[in-house]
């Protein structure tokens, strides 16, 4: 579409426009605002001068969103009472007007939208966290705020005339989208996108650096207001200018407003705030995933029982990161545009469920550098911490602002941190933090594979090893073991009598025998299994495996009992008929088995039997090599539960799966 141009009223420079829809431009020449009335033009006044800032964006920047160019050709600086934040209209392949939303480092895309139904016109009717359904979907409001345009330039939809005020209402859905509804004095427009992805060859490079001047006084404490003092007046540095709302002198410590060009004290300064000494010194320069950072802002918070510190990072592309320290843990934090609806004690953000670990009520004890809204000490928020190792998911809410906000962090092993901004040496860790990694998780996650394997390869050998032994039956025998007594006789009255000389023992042992039998192969296992009709009374069985040609024997020994009854408990029993005995290497060649039975004195005949068996292999050997091998993966297993159930001992409710969610 051809652009039209029409000659500014107050100075007769021409005015570009190039979207059909423009009704209000800036004469570039003059500053006037000049209303569009189709061919013809009238100007309304002086447009304010825009505050600098470090946008990469101006109008004129050309970029591509999802396939198609569009050109900025405007831009409102919107205002209220803790920060600002720049829309630039922006002509979208050519033909659409669209809004290009910039706050924080976030991007938000959107265009107007016809709806279902006509939106409330009641600020009452919206609140942060009520739901609302727009053309069949549900968006949450998160962010209401009664804003103030600024100032604009280049040309736009709309009138936005300095001091002029609207009620912004933002919204998010479970896919990601963003909506804003603006509410004015002539009804209710609603704005849905996305948080965007933009490719922007054309960005200009960021502007330097701003310094005001500090009119607060050196010494000044606001406990001891008649202390001695004196005016500064030393320049302060903004590194993130047009972007910071306030900022710390750093020689009286007093926090000034930078969001109007009067930069107002809106703190005076107290010993608390003038004797912080951040880790990080304001301004240090490092490089954390592959984005240049500068130090710029320290927060120091507290809840009742600890404290821990905050440093606000800021790159002129990338927008504001946190880095998050206690007790020697970091972790390395940005704001999240939307998130899945809290479900009980889970939240699910971008595939990941997170589970509640502790909420409490966090407090600015301190402040020192620049930030993108009005802190000061004292300030408070209400903190609910969600985790999946090393994964952090935090949700603040501030009492008295009709706002809730998200953030997502990951945890930064303190070298990483120590090379990036050049520190001596890393802090040292002190117990165990709510998102720090499981180290043993990590072990395991290394060796898994190995054991898996190592286990495996155990399993094959042991089938192999029973497969190439397979185990066979070489004798089975049944004996009857019977005492032998002799006939009594007279007692010899002669002791020469051959009959006492001849005598023999009324019980003579007995040694039974099997058939030989032969073990092929080379050295093998001989399991030999013995069983007995034993009632009330024990038999032992003195076993000797003999080789037929050498000699040579291999000892063993089963002994069998059983005995039963009742007593005033009732039966018992204990015992068993039968049981087995291993003889470990025995050499090939030709043997039997010899046994000797031995009985109580109550006893005159038990049955038996033997089976010897050749072949297979011990249990025991596979038992302690699978032993081995889960012995490590046992006890990582052991440390990451410990380690876990001490993270866990801190949070609220203990074990999330003691809870009753």
């Amino acid at each position: 579409m051809s652009e039209r141009v029409l000659d500014c009223p107050q100075c007769g420079a021409p005015v570009k426009l190039r979207s059909a829809a423009a009704v209000f431009a800036v004469c570039e020449h003059c500053r006037s605002m000049v209303v569009v009335k189709g061919a013809s033009a009238e100007a309304i006044g002086e447009m304010a001068v825009l505050p600098p800032d470090l946008s990469p964006f101006q109008v004129g920047t050309r970029g591509e969103w999802k396939g198609r160019g569009f050109e900025i050709v405007g831009r409102v600086r919107v205002e209220w009472a803790e920060g600002s934040w720049n829309e630039w209209c922006i002509l979208y392949d050519a033909t659409i007007t669209g809004w290009l939303a910039e706050a924080q480092g976030f991007l938000m895309v959107s265009f107007a939208t016809e709806i279902d139904h006509p939106l409330s016109t009641d600020v009452r009717d919206y609140v942060a966290g009520k739901q609302l359904q727009i053309n069949g979907q549900r968006w949450t409001v998160n962010d209401v705020k009664q804003v103030t345009c600024r100032a604009s330039e280049g040309e736009l939809p709309m009138a936005a005339t300095p001091a002029s005020k609207r009620l912004s209402v933002d919204l998010f859905s479970s896919h990601s989208g963003f909506a804003s509804i603006e509410l004015t004095d002539s009804g209710a427009e609603i704005y849905i996108g996305e948080y965007a992805g933009l490719r922007c060859p054309e960005i200009r490079d960021p502007p330097s650096r701003a310094r005001l001047e500090c009119r607060g006084r050196a010494g000044e404490e606001s406990d001891h207001p008649r202390s001695p003092a004196r005016r500064v007046g030393r320049p302060v540095q903004l590194r993130a200018v047009g972007l910071s709302m306030s900022v710390v002198c750093g020689s009286c410590a007093v926090v000034i407003d930078t969001s109007k060009p009067e930069c107002k004290i809106i703190q005076r300064a107290d010993l608390a705030n003038r004797s912080l000494a951040p880790l990080l010194p304001l301004g240090q320069r490092g490089k954390l995933f592959d984005v240049d950072y500068e130090v710029i802002g320290f927060v120091k918070r507290e809840d009742r029982t600890s404290s821990w510190s905050e440093f606000l990072l800021f790159n002129p592309w990338q927008g504001f990161r946190w880095l998050v320290t206690y007790q020697g843990h970091w972790s390395f934090i940005e704001r999240v545009p939307a998130l899945a609806d809290v479900q009980a004690n889970v939240v699910e953000c971008e595939g990941r469920d997170y589970k509640f670990y502790t909420k409490g009520t966090a407090n600015v004890a301190g402040v020192l550098g620049e930030f993108y809204w009005k802190v000061q000490r004292g300030e408070r928020a209400d903190v609910f911490d969600y985790i999946a190792p090393p994964y952090i998911l935090s949700k603040e809410v501030y009492p008295g602002l009709n706002e809730f906000t998200w953030s997502r962090g990951k945890y930064v092993e303190p070298a990483v941190i120590a090379r990036a901004f050049g520190l001596a040496k890393p802090t040292l860790p002190v117990d165990i933090y709510l998102n720090q990694p499981n180290p043993y998780y990590e072990s395991w996650r290394d060796i898994r594979w190995v054991a898996f394997a190592a286990l495996l390869l155990l399993l094959f050998l042991q089938v192999r090893a029973s497969r190439g032994h397979p185990e066979i039956s070489v004798a089975n025998e049944r004996f009857i073991f019977q005492k032998v007594t002799a006939s009594p006789k007279p007692p010899p009255t002669d002791p020469t009598s051959p009959d006492i000389a001849n005598s023999t023992p009324a019980d003579p042992a007995k040694t039974f025998t099997t058939p030989h039998f032969t073990l092929a192969g080379g050295e093998q296992r001989v399991d030999i299994d013995a069983a007995a009709d034993v009632d009330n009374n024990w038999i032992d069985l003195d076993l000797r495996l003999v080789n037929v040609n050498t000699n040579a024997s291999f000892p063993a020994f089963v002994e069998l009992s059983y005995y039963h009854g009742s007593d005033e408990d009732g039966p018992w029993s204990e015992g068993s008929y039968s049981s087995s005995v291993s003889i470990p290497s025995v050499p090939p060649g030709e043997y039997f088995l010899s046994v000797e039975p031995s009985v109580d004195t109550q006893t005159t005949r038990v049955p038996f039997s033997v089976i010897v068996r050749s072949g297979g292999v011990f249990a025991s050997n596979f038992i302690v090599m699978l032993l081995c091998v889960l012995f490590y993966p046992a006890m990582l297993f052991w440390r990451r539960h410990t380690f876990e159930a001490e993270r866990w001992s801190e949070a609220d409710g203990g074990y999330p799966w003691q809870r009753n969610d």
